[in-house]
């Protein structure tokens, strides 16, 4: 797209993408509306853009001015208001040509719109393309994405939603997993459980598909040779609703991208910390955590102590680096480096040189996660994180008296995560007495606990009898499974290393003060575990029912609530869009969708796509991505949502239905 659609050929040809006859750069203005502009920001950065030939970029609201004789490409949504302001910007000739390109399916009604503005202001042959991207959903990560609708499950299950809104709401949910599954280029297998949301999006997805696949003159799945193969290998999708798991989304975590996401909330993969330097001002600073940081990609789902020790490695082996080009300058420092005589230089002085550039940006990274780090373990020291983790790693073995305790410690001062705790521990223990509830209760009013979210909790499982559970630790996954010594067990030496590495890294930046929080901080490392999501992921790849070794383990081992799970993916209905019949093709006992078959001559699916209605996170996201690496063949897992949520912000949601619910 940034290329005016021309597809990129290799570098040093007289026809590269985006370039003229003189294979140099066409410089073009990129103009979007708030939605499409996430959508770039997520995953490219102004370096980016400007390498691509973007030399200025513009919200199509804002107020622009004409820049003659420069290519314009829009990047804008399928809206009347969209459309008007474009035939407005034509009208008053504010570029040369205009490259038009929307996020989803143009509706044939406002493309005849589209035509009549342009014809009367006689402006309709500055356009130069009009294309379809269907690219209308975020993405995070590699095999992470998101529809970027905040508040869906406070949406679904507002009494305040008309019949009409949700169906408009299923409907973009429903145009853009059309989209995700066109970037993928596959049509997968669908199953989803009955009587919610997610049965809704899979029917209407299905009739989609197959109107797609059957009456498009033009079928967009399959357009060459690869598109052939890849559509041998069909995936399942996944479709699930929010409410068969609460608990995922309160969880507290240890892993470092998830740690991140609960304290900082990210958003378009950016980060605000709020950091105090050694004046005791405050200051707030923004940090992007790009895919493009190898640091990043390599540490983001590891344990946090093991980032901590990842960070003194990067910084000494920077130090050793920096230090050798300094010798051979015989300069000072690395800024001085840059104004040596090339010309003087030895060869490998100028090698050296040369790396001067990427040494930077690995200091830029290093200093980054040094200052993350820091805030990270002041947040955790302040909130014992650590503590509230490793009480959710055993939750089958707390007590009423264990969660009293722990609402009652001044040490542990956030309400909401004392609130978080006892949620976890009320959906873990489905025999818990009313007795016991009212008690902890209690103890969380006394400490000032907000109880709208708890309130609405004990609605919505009395109205769907809903069954949520914490996953405890697999039976027999060994290693850092917590054994005899609990959540701290196997992991004893790492705490040592701390105290060795803290002075190093408190040296490499300002900081002073990690050396001090590490003492404080408990060293965990996560058992491993499956969540619900990943059980019921599990056997929809198998093809074959959960049954008591599946949901039914999860759930008992965490708290006692078997049957909910297990009974909910048996009456899962299932769909094949490339099936000539439509419907429950499986029957109603079934647990995993129609087969292709490639699935069926290998006997499992090898990928799926896992979408979650209503909200999902960073910790479900690993789980998944860490049963497909351990599965022999490696599977592939796509994991997407209609947004990814933090705690908080989760919790404001049950807070604002349970407002809206005690109003009625």
């Amino acid at each position: 797209m940034l290329h005016l659609n021309d597809e990129p050929k290799l570098t040093g040809g007289p026809s590269a993408a985006g370039t003229d006859d003189q294979n140099t750069p066409i410089w073009k203005v990129l103009v979007f509306d708030s939605f499409c502009r996430d959508i770039v920001s997520t995953v490219l950065r102004v370096n980016d853009l400007r390498d691509n030939g973007i030399t200025v970029h513009m919200l199509l609201e804002a107020q622009r001015t004409s820049i003659p004789d420069v290519p314009a490409v829009y990047f804008i949504q399928p809206k009347p208001e969209s459309i008007k302001r474009l035939a407005e910007d034509l009208a008053r000739d504010l570029y040369e040509l205009y490259y038009v390109n929307f996020s989803s399916s143009l509706p044939r009604t406002l493309l005849e719109e589209f035509a009549v503005q342009t014809a009367a202001t006689g402006t309709s042959h500055q356009i130069a393309q009009v294309y379809d991207q269907y690219l209308n959903f975020l993405c995070p990560e590699e095999s992470m994405f998101s529809l970027h609708f905040p508040n869906t499950f406070e949406s679904i299950h507002s009494p305040a939603m008309t019949d009409t809104a949700i169906s408009s709401l299923i409907d973009r949910i429903v145009s853009a997993l059309f989209s995700v599954l066109l970037t993928l280029k596959s049509v997968p297998t669908i199953c989803a459980p009955r009587g919610n949301a997610a049965e809704m999006v899979a029917t209407r997805l299905d009739a989609k598909l197959r109107e797609h696949i059957m009456n498009s003159r033009q079928n967009l799945f399959a357009e060459g040779v690869e598109d052939i193969v890849a559509q041998s290998r069909r995936p399942v999708l996944v479709l699930l609703d929010r409410d068969i798991d609460l608990g995922s989304m309160l969880m507290h975590s240890w892993t470092y991208q998830a740690l991140i996401h609960d304290l900082y909330n990210i958003k378009l993969n950016q980060i605000a910390i709020t950091q105090t330097d050694n004046a005791g001002r405050k200051a707030k600073k923004t940090y992007d955590l790009s895919v493009s940081d190898s640091f990043w990609a390599n540490n983001a789902a590891l344990p946090f102590p093991e980032v901590a020790i990842s960070i003194d490695e990067a910084s000494n082996a920077f130090r050793r680096e920096a230090d050798e080009i300094t010798r051979m300058g015989g300069v000072g420092s690395l800024d001085e480096v840059g104004g040596l005589d090339m010309g003087a230089s030895t060869k490998q002085l100028q090698r050296a040189i040369t790396s001067l550039p990427e040494l930077t940006a690995r200091k830029a990274s290093i200093d980054m996660h040094m200052n993350i780090a820091t805030s990270l373990l002041d947040s955790i020291k302040d909130r014992q994180l650590d503590v509230l983790f490793q009480m959710e790693e055993q939750m089958g073995r707390q007590t009423k008296a264990t969660i009293i305790e722990a609402i009652n410690d001044p040490e542990k001062k956030d309400l909401q995560d004392k609130l978080r705790l006892f949620v976890l521990f009320m959906l873990a223990n489905e025999g818990l007495r009313q007795s016991d509830i009212d008690e902890c209760e209690a103890a969380l009013r006394a400490v000032g606990c907000d109880m709208a979210p708890l309130e609405y909790i004990h609605k919505l499982r009395s109205l769907n009898k809903m069954s949520s559970s914490i996953a405890s630790p697999s039976v027999g996954t060994g290693g850092s499974g917590s054994g005899p010594g609990g959540a701290m067990g196997g992991s004893s030496d790492l705490l040592g290393k701390f105290s060795s590495i803290s002075n190093r890294l408190a040296g490499f930046t300002d900081s002073s003060s990690l050396g001090s929080i590490f003492s404080g901080v408990r060293n965990l490392l996560p058992s491993r575990k499956q969540l619900p999501i990943t059980r019921i992921v599990e056997s929809a790849m198998a093809g074959k029912p959960a049954g008591a070794s599946g949901i039914r383990s999860s759930v008992a081992a965490a708290g006692g609530a078997s049957g909910g799970a297990s009974r909910m993916f048996e009456d899962f209905v299932h769909f094949d869009p490339k099936q000539a019949r439509r419907g429950n093709l499986a029957g109603s006992n079934a647990t995993a969708g129609p087969r292709s078959q490639a699935a069926t001559e290998s006997g499992s699916a090898q990928e799926a796509i896992v979408f979650v209605i209503g909200g999902g996170n960073y910790i479900e996201y690993q789980n998944l991505m860490e049963f497909a690496q351990r599965s022999t063949p490696r599977k592939h897992i796509v994991y997407g949502s209609t947004d990814i949520v933090s705690a908080s912000d989760f919790l404001d949601q049950l807070t604002r239905l349970h407002q809206s619910t005690s109003s009625k």
